[in-house]
């Protein structure tokens, strides 16, 4: 087998086996959250980071977001956008924000419309600007290394650079130094 054959495999065994444990765990309702969302108001943040809409995400977290969710666990960027506690759409624009309401009715969740949610470059992105102002602190514990390939982390310094006239030269230094890259338009300067 090729490796993207491999990874297709790997993917479908993750989500046959996320859907069999909401089965099986009687965790199976619909969220509300799911209804919530519009193309400015979407799922962010630890949620989307969760949630398999690429080939290289959904893992056993998955199903433990899920029932978090459903207990009502207070999640930082559950939604973002439009009235909630982070709008990210004056950084980054609408970039980032897709519909994945299949993604969500794979999950075994019942879904009426459109569910708008972050890439994962996206809610990294969010995640990283919501924190900023906290300083090197608030984000020392976002390891972007487990949570994205080389490529990804490419995709969120192009997210962030259209947010660096808003951000103080010590806040983009910051951000440079936790990517391990300048900001730049294509994401692919050399380590900053």
């Amino acid at each position: 087998y090729s490796s993207a054959a491999s990874d297709v495999y790997k993917r479908q065994v993750i989500i046959r086996s996320i859907i069999s444990h909401l089965h099986y765990g009687c965790i199976m309702t619909s969220l509300k959250i799911w209804g919530e969302t519009t193309p400015r108001r979407y799922i962010s943040g630890i949620v989307a980071l969760n949630l398999p809409t690429s080939p290289d995400s959904g893992d056993w977290h998955t199903v433990e977001m899920l029932s978090a969710l459903k207990r009502g666990a207070p999640i930082p960027l559950r939604l973002a956008g439009e009235n909630t506690e982070f709008n990210g759409f004056g950084y980054f624009g609408s970039d980032g924000v897709i519909e994945a309401s299949e993604v969500i009715k794979h999950l075994g969740e019942t879904v009426q419309g459109p569910v708008h949610v972050a890439t994962h470059p996206r809610a990294i992105a969010d995640m990283l600007m919501f924190r900023l102002p906290g300083g090197a602190s608030a984000l020392a514990h976002l390891d972007l290394d487990a949570w994205l390939p080389e490529g990804g982390k490419a995709s969120v310094a192009r997210l962030l650079w259209k947010a660096r006239r808003g951000l103080s030269n010590e806040q983009v230094i910051l951000l440079e130094r936790l990517l391990g890259r300048r900001l730049s338009k294509g994401g692919v300067d050399e380590a900053a």
